[in-house]
């Protein structure tokens, strides 16, 4: 009989090297799925999150949406958007998130899946929407790149809050 054991043990090789089950477990299960069940499982946990954390009652929508996770605020129920990434190859400090649409959402959740585990943050469409004012938007939205070593030094602290402190930021 095969145990999870054994199938964690003889997973193939990820393209990305530098994911290992002894730096991040969690890190590691998620680079190995297939990109539409790493999407569900990390929309499904921040609406988990959001509920747990907040009180306010956080709906996952399904896969054809616009968009991910509808919470139920008390001025009325908000569109939030989850983009995750993984370390964009070569580059040790870089994550692209992909297919951006800031007016199809109120808020957005970055989840970037570094080898050393998860991070997460949110921020306001509005915030997004200036970001990618002087962007060229592609036929799938804005393109965001996110170097975690500026998210370590704060420098996007003007626009990024914990998931701590969802809606209304710090």
């Amino acid at each position: 009989m095969m145990t999870l054991a054994d199938v964690r043990k003889f997973a193939p090789h990820n393209a990305n090297e530098i994911y290992s089950p002894e730096k991040s477990a969690a890190s590691w299960e998620l680079v190995n799925l297939d990109r539409n069940d790493r999407a569900t499982r990390i929309e499904r946990f921040i609406a988990d999150q959001i509920e747990r954390r907040s009180g306010y009652k956080a709906t996952a929508t399904q896969n054809d949406w616009p968009w991910d996770i509808t919470v139920d605020l008390e001025h009325g129920p908000v569109k939030i958007e989850v983009k995750s990434a993984l370390r964009k190859k070569g580059y040790e400090s870089q994550y692209q998130l992909q297919n951006i649409k800031p007016n199809l959402f109120n808020y957005i959740f970055l989840v970037l899946i570094t080898p050393d585990g998860i991070r997460m943050s949110w921020a306001e469409s509005e915030k997004v929407r200036n970001m990618c004012r002087y962007k060229i938007e592609g036929i799938s939205g804005y393109s965001i790149f996110i170097n975690i070593n500026k998210w370590n030094r704060g420098e996007y602290d003007d626009w990024l809050f914990d998931i701590e402190d969802f809606p209304y930021g710090s």
